[in-house]
């Protein structure tokens, strides 16, 4: 692991001046109008730019150059695609990569793409909402990779209660006097301390909706209150994905 880690950051040190910009190149533009282009053929959404995304697609495009134009998404001594966006800066639910090499021409990279069924995929995903893209050329010949994600906010500890806090109360359902035994209900695995009516405990990436299958859970009856925390989640994942541990005391 230490020899893989050496082997990475010494290839960024070699190609730091190519991905120290922050927006993208002719040719990165390029892709991402032709991305966006297919994206609204098909009624999706436009994907956005994501500096950090870009930062990891330029180290793989050039470690493709590195590897003397063998594509793959994962080379030896390099971290894998989660682990690389992720040092690079993005927070994601999910990620994805598109990699192809197009003889001079961006147009027939972006052309091999959208005849290759995973990655025509990954461009039409609806699911994915951001995108950074790292083009590279050596001897004539372009390769180019994409890395796409959902993008997902890193929120503090008092922004996720408070966001909670707020639907369920669009649900009807108000505030408890206080928060405290939520807290320590929430750094359980199982059981219960305190004296609720019924405990909820979800993990996830996104708290701007509260999951059906937990609504489905609560009391048809608004008139009860909830006491809501947040904790580290049980069973992270790696490092970039970001998860909520949330639980929902019922009174």
């Amino acid at each position: 692991m230490q020899r893989s880690l050496i082997l990475f950051l010494s290839l960024i040190a070699f190609i730091s001046p190519a991905i120290a910009q922050q927006g993208p190149s002719p040719a990165e533009q390029t892709l991402l109008k032709l991305a966006n282009q297919r994206r609204a053929e098909h009624g999706i959404a436009p994907l956005a730019w994501d500096p950090a995304l870009a930062h990891a697609a330029r180290i793989h495009a050039n470690w493709i150059i590195h590897e003397q134009g063998r594509l793959s998404h994962q080379y030896a001594g390099e971290p894998d695609l989660t682990t690389r966006t992720a040092m690079s800066g993005a927070h994601f639910s999910t990620v994805a990569e598109n990699i192809a090499d197009g003889g001079n021409s961006v147009i027939a990279i972006e052309q091999k793409w959208m005849s290759t069924p995973v990655h025509r995929a990954n461009i039409l995903d609806p699911r994915l909402t951001v995108v950074g893209i790292g083009v590279a050329e050596e001897q004539g010949t372009l390769y180019a990779v994409q890395d796409f994600a959902r993008a997902v906010p890193v929120l503090q500890h008092n922004d996720v209660v408070q966001q909670v806090r707020q639907l369920l109360l669009d649900q009807g359902i108000r505030p408890a006097p206080s928060n405290a035994d939520a807290q320590r209900n929430c750094e359980m695995s199982s059981g219960t301390v305190g004296h609720p009516l019924l405990v909820i405990r979800w993990e996830g990436s996104d708290i701007t909706q509260i999951p059906s299958a937990i609504l489905q859970q609560m009391p048809s009856a608004r008139s009860h209150t909830a006491a809501v925390a947040t904790c580290p989640a049980q069973q992270p994942g790696n490092e970039g994905f970001t998860t909520y541990r949330v639980a929902v005391l019922m009174y």
